[in-house]
């Protein structure tokens, strides 16, 4: 008997670890509105890289 209920249980612990997994929650509205808050973060990186870039490029140029 105890054979019987070690298989039901090893068979219900394996239910339970394949289980659906829950849905991640966006913080976003929609995806419209994430990719408008990613593309204007990834916007902000290009302007301080470039503002960086010159700020060397007229160091070097002034000697």
């Amino acid at each position: 008997m105890s054979i019987v209920s070690t298989l039901i249980k090893g068979m219900v612990s394996v239910i339970t670890v394949t289980a659906a997994p829950q849905l991640y929650r966006y913080p976003y509205r929609s995806s419209a509105e994430g990719l408008r808050g990613d593309m204007s973060k990834v916007g902000g990186d290009i302007a301080e890289v470039l503002s960086r870039t010159r700020a060397y490029e007229d160091e070097d140029a002034r000697g």
